[in-house]
């Protein structure tokens, strides 16, 4: 796919509420505990002519939606695409507040291959819960435990390399711990790990948290050296600070570790789909707590297909 650039990528929302959805578009939606992940029946009220899928059940294999006992698997490309084709010619709006990685990475890439306008729709938290112990890694209390390295749906890992011939990057949020884990299971070359930590970040004490929070890996591996950065809720800005370490390292495969906000995830997936570089996307599955975060703060809109494609049907 051909990277194009286009302005207004970004549309932000002061109050999540004030957004209203197009008319003649879907709408998923994640089934998550955060309050940040849901909609008000007054919000619901004001849409006009727009479908909205709320996707239930999340499983590591498949996505369910709610009234419907139909699974669709997460893997299947064929289902992936039959999805999107019962929304017809409508514009395809995700809502990835309240969806998991292994969830809306796959729905965007089948989404994305129908050629209709497509855009990504999330919401910040007002506020992270912060850890009752906090230690150097762990800060906030976000996650309940690992599941392991797997490759995303559709973002199939690749064939190992010579371990000189690696660039790791990986994109660091709060959790130390979880940026300690991805480095002993990967073990990338010392010199080569460029870490990108979100700045500005979604408040202004946030990117000082990241490093403190991140403080020990950095440390040990002499990482903190090459420390880039990208906005924090801006996946475009990821985007084009992952071509920049990509000009920088042009004969390495580049392992992608998007551990940090899910914009930046986001902006990860979209170099991932429209590089022509060998890139590797390094997930660690975390399971999130419910209490992670408190209300909800902005809401931003991406336009994601005007990467893509010249005009949006």
């Amino acid at each position: 796919m051909a990277l194009q650039t286009r302005p207004l990528l970004t549309r932000k929302f002061e109050n999540a509420e004030d957004f209203i959805p197009p008319p003649r578009s879907v709408l998923v939606t994640g089934n998550s505990p955060e309050e940040r992940s849901k909609y008000s029946s007054d919000w619901i009220s004001k849409f006009v002519d727009v479908s909205l899928w709320s996707i239930e059940e999340q499983t590591q294999s498949h996505i369910r939606l709610a009234g419907n006992t139909q699974e669709i698997q997460l893997r299947s490309e064929k289902q992936l695409a039959a999805f999107w084709a019962d929304a017809g010619r409508r514009t395809l709006l995700i809502d990835i507040t309240g969806l998991a990685h292994h969830v809306w990475a796959p729905l965007l890439r089948a989404a994305l291959a129908t050629g209709r306008q497509v855009k990504v729709i999330y919401t910040e938290p007002f506020d992270y819960t912060f850890s009752k112990a906090p230690t150097e890694g762990e800060i906030f209390d976000l996650s309940e435990r690992i599941t392991g390295i797997a490759p995303l749906p559709g973002f199939t890992s690749l064939a190992e390399e010579d371990e000189d011939r690696i660039c790791f990057i990986p994109l660091l949020g709060f959790e130390g711990t979880r940026f300690a884990y991805v480095l002993e299971e990967v073990q990338p070359p010392g010199g080569k790990i460029v870490p990108i930590i979100g700045m500005p970040g979604f408040r202004p004490e946030y990117p000082f948290h990241s490093f403190q929070g991140n403080t020990l890996p950095l440390r040990q591996t002499a990482a903190w050296k090459n420390v880039r950065f990208a906005i924090a809720n801006c996946p475009f800005s990821l985007l084009y600070a992952l071509e920049d370490v990509a000009s920088d390292y042009p004969l390495d495969l580049l392992k992608i570790a998007p551990i940090g906000t899910k914009p930046h995830a986001l902006g990860a997936v979209l170099f991932a789909l429209t590089t022509r570089r060998r890139v590797e996307l390094v997930y660690d599955h975390p399971v999130r707590k419910a209490t992670r975060t408190s209300g909800k703060n902005r809401l931003l809109v991406y336009h994601v297909s005007a990467l893509f494609f010249s005009t949006a049907a």
